[in-house]
């Protein structure tokens, strides 16, 4: 709690500063329009503006000097316009309520602006408890999608693969073209398309190349096999140098990566993407461009339980990183899809790249 001498002897910020000299000008303008009026008319109420205008901008101390000036040039302007005081009480009376008044409005604008800095920063906590909790939210699933797939190559996998020889085996033992052997083939080619189905689940679940190569290799291997597997080509553009990223904005940004293609084939009918990756200091921008039918991006906006959260849900979670996402589209012309993420101020640099890569 300041004390008087404290009150008194402090110094100017450039903020106070130029809020008393804003205040002074103003009461500058009310005086003289108060001193050329006279008694005539009644300008009270405008010397509350110059109050405002200080304790506004300059704080509670500099509200209350500039109370005091504007008490002091009412008083000198009543009397240089002949203002009536009858008797000399009255004219203390009326400067000591100017200053009260002057005062309880100082101390309501300052405590209106204590309240909506307070609210503001009670939004911001909660903000940040919200992005806490789905952080701790996407670790824990990140968690969960990597025992799955460690849980499916370990047993499921494995086993799928030791009944793969058994059958190899017994189709050996056989003679040619009995009926035996054309079932046991039959059986060997089912569980080899399971075990191809089973390692698409393992992998989409949870890439184990991420842990070892990084986003930008996975994703480069990802686009060669998305394209054996839908016909589109994708390119690939680095520029920048290569951060290390968090596990979780890298699962994260994986995925989301993987939505977007997949939207852009089968919603947009695209026959080529784009993906550009720029490395900035304190930030990750993945541009997407793609040559499809386009969509309408107020709609794409609202989640839809029939298709899963999509463009929506992609949206929400990048905030919640304290990043964004803007989307460009119309019917007809494609559609452009920027994400940004903010990174360690001093990063960890892995390599130098700046290439561009072709999905073959």
């Amino acid at each position: 709690m300041p004390t008087a001498r404290s009150f008194w002897h402090f110094r100017f910020s450039s903020s106070q500063t130029q809020s008393l000299t804003i205040g002074i000008a103003l009461l500058a303008i009310v005086g003289c329009l108060d001193w050329i009026t006279g008694p005539n008319l009644d300008f009270s109420l405008f010397y509350l503006i110059p109050v405002c205008v200080v304790t506004w901008y300059g704080g509670q101390r500099s509200g209350f000097i500039a109370s005091a000036v504007c008490a002091g040039t009412w008083l000198c302007v009543d009397r240089e316009t002949g203002a009536k005081q009858s008797t000399p009480l009255l004219v203390s009376w009326n400067l000591v309520m100017r200053l009260a008044f002057f005062a309880v409005s100082v101390m309501l604008i300052e405590g209106w602006k204590n309240a909506g800095k307070k609210l503001a920063w009670m939004v911001e906590e909660r903000t940040a408890a919200l992005r806490r909790l789905a952080a701790q939210l996407s670790a824990a699933e990140d968690a969960e999608r990597r025992r799955l797939a460690y849980d499916m190559h370990d047993a499921l996998s494995q086993t799928l693969s030791l009944i793969k020889i058994h059958l190899d085996e017994a189709q050996i033992q056989c003679s040619d073209r009995t009926p035996a052997q054309i079932h046991l083939m039959e059986c060997g080619t089912l569980v080899e398309s399971v075990i191809k189905q089973t390692r698409t689940l393992m992998f989409d679940l949870y890439p184990a190349m991420l842990d070892d190569l990084g986003l930008v290799p996975t994703l480069q291997w990802y686009a060669r096999e998305f394209k054996q597997r839908v016909g589109t080509e994708i390119i690939i553009s680095e520029h920048g140098e290569r951060t290390t990223l968090t596990t979780i904005l890298t699962n994260y940004l994986f995925r989301a990566v993987k939505e977007l293609l997949t939207n852009a084939v089968q919603h947009g009918h695209a026959k080529e993407i784009i993906l550009t990756v720029h490395w900035e200091i304190g930030m990750l921008r993945l541009v997407v461009d793609d040559d499809g039918t386009g969509f309408d991006v107020t709609a794409a906006r609202v989640p839809d339980s029939r298709r899963g959260l999509g463009l929506a849900g992609i949206t929400e979670r990048i905030s919640s990183m304290g990043g964004r996402m803007e989307m460009e589209s119309h019917q007809g012309q494609g559609s452009r899809i920027i994400v940004e993420v903010p990174l360690p101020t001093e990063p960890h640099l892995e390599s130098n790249h700046a290439f561009t890569s072709h999905a073959c």
